[in-house]
C-alpha cells in the first residue's frame, strides 16, 4: 500500500466517500467509494458501481455465508441507524446520516435489477 494511495483514500473520506464492505476483485483489498467509483487502497485499481453491482449480482459461492448482499445491507442499516441513536457530534451525524441515504439508493437499485 503506497503513501499516495493512502493519501488519496483519506482525502476522498475527508470529502465524504465510505468504505465498502466487499474486498477488491483484483487483490482483496480495501476498497473506498466516492461518485460511482471505488478505489481500492491496495493495488489502486478503480471499478465503476457498474461493475460492483454486477460482481453482486454474481451467485455466491458456496464457501460464503448464505446472506445475500441486500441482507447484509440491511443489517448495514440496522448498525448504523444503532450508531445514530448513540452519535452525539453533529458532523458524525451527518456523516452517518449520508451513509444510511447510500445504502437506502443502493439497495433500491438493487431490487430493480
Amino acid at each position: 500500500m503506497s503513501k499516495d494511495l493512502t493519501k488519496k483514500a483519506v482525502e476522498m473520506l475527508l470529502k465524504g466517500a465510505t468504505l465498502v464492505s466487499d474486498p477488491c476483485p483484483y487483490c482483496k483489498g480495501v476498497r473506498v467509494m466516492m461518485d460511482g467509483n471505488a478505489l481500492c487502497v491496495n493495488c489502486g485499481k478503480e471499478a465503476r458501481e457498474e461493475k460492483i453491482l454486477q460482481d453482486i449480482k454474481k451467485p455466491q459461492d458456496k464457501t460464503e455465508t448464505s446472506s445475500t448482499p441486500y441482507d447484509k445491507l440491511d443489517q448495514k442499516l440496522k448498525d448504523l441507524t444503532d450508531e445514530l441513536e448513540s452519535e452525539k457530534d453533529h458532523v458524525k451525524q451527518q456523516e452517518i446520516l449520508k451513509s444510511i441515504n447510500d445504502i437506502i439508493t443502493l439497495k433500491e437499485r438493487l431490487k430493480n435489477l
